[in-house]
């Protein structure tokens, strides 16, 4: 008798165990999409399933945005050159101005001064304040229109930039799109797994759910001390279950099953 209880005092000792079974995942699969519009010159179908660094595997073409680029940076260059003279313009308009109304200034109150002559000078103020206003308007205009074309050469090099799709550091685990296709902007072009860590999804009963607090992780009969992540609403999939997701090191194969279990009272 003796016997038989240290025995049932052991079993309770371990306690109740839920078991689940979940598959290693990518912690996360991004899908690439498109940004612009235009005809796939490059995709590199044979590279899908591949581990890839730094790498462009989908183009669009962009001959057109970089015949504009190049005509808009020479144009560029070329209002940049006249800015410099508008200005030099405008100095010349505005000393201009300055000595001409210091002239008449000079003699306005002069008696010995005709009417005629005064009158002459005032011309030659207000010819002169025309002038340096038409200066300040062409100086305007100009610069407007340098922003202007420095705002297309902007979108113009984001748009060239967005028809290179570069992969930094992933694997390429779908390939949408092959060379010849048209795509507009939201066309899906990949899908791309981080596998620098896994993810293993689970769908625990309420009574997990409620005595999680409680409970101890194993994973293949290891203690794990991993974070369970729980949504708090049952699943609409799997009925009066609770998602749950555990974030987990990279592992040297993805997609194999493990036990997953919850241990405690």
């Amino acid at each position: 008798m003796k016997k038989f209880l240290l025995i049932l005092f052991a079993v309770l000792s371990v306690g109740v165990a839920d078991t689940y079974y979940a598959k290693l995942e990518p912690v996360e699969i991004y899908k690439i999409k498109s940004q612009v519009s235009g005809a796939v010159v490059k995709s590199d179908i044979f590279l899908e399933g591949s581990f890839l660094k730094s790498r462009v595997v989908v183009a669009i073409d962009d001959k057109t945005d970089r015949k504009n680029l190049q005509t808009s940076l020479k144009k560029l260059e070329i209002l940049k050159n006249l800015l410099e003279i508008d200005r030099q313009n405008l100095k010349n308009a505005e000393q201009s101005y300055k000595i001409k109304l210091q002239n008449y200034n000079r003699i306005k109150n002069l008696k010995t001064k005709s009417r005629f002559e005064k009158d002459n000078q005032l011309l030659l103020v207000i010819s002169a304040s025309n002038q340096l206003l038409n200066a300040k308007q062409a100086l305007f205009n100009l610069k407007s229109q340098i922003d202007d074309l420095e705002y297309k050469i902007f979108l113009l090099k984001d748009t060239i930039s967005k028809k290179s799709i570069l992969v930094k550091d992933g694997y390429l685990y779908k390939l949408y799109v092959k060379k010849g296709d048209f795509v507009a902007p939201g066309t899906p072009l990949m899908d791309i797994a981080d596998t620098s860590k896994a993810k293993a999804t689970i769908y625990i009963s309420y009574d997990d759910f409620k005595n999680l607090d409680k409970k101890e992780l194993y994973i293949d009969g290891k203690k794990s001390n991993e974070k369970i992540k729980v949504w708090k609403i049952a699943d609409t999939t799997n009925i009066s279950s609770y998602k749950a997701e555990i974030i987990l090191p990279k592992p040297k194969i993805f997609s194999k099953v493990v036990k997953i279990e919850l241990k405690g009272e």
